[in-house]
């Protein structure tokens, strides 16, 4: 997840925030298992893009099973 984000911060998550591409949201699927993403829109296209490369985005269409629990709004490190 690095450089964006390091090991050992904290992450804010507002669920009330409209998340815009770009912007880092938290999505769970339908085993309510969560991570976090990168949303980036393409017209009518809502992509999840992974900070790690190792994976492949992921393309949001009708009937997908991620929904976004909200957007990244701050982080910490303790």
């Amino acid at each position: 997840m690095e450089p964006e984000f390091k090991e050992g911060e904290i992450v804010i998550v507002n669920p009330h925030v409209e998340p815009k591409s770009g912007d880092y949201v938290v999505v769970k699927n339908d085993e309510e298992e969560a991570t976090f993403k990168q949303l980036k829109k393409y017209w009518d296209t809502i992509v999840l893009h992974p900070l790690n490369s190792k994976y492949e985005d992921i393309e949001l269409e009708k009937g997908n099973k991620y929904s976004i629990v909200g957007k990244i709004v701050k982080k910490k490190v303790y």
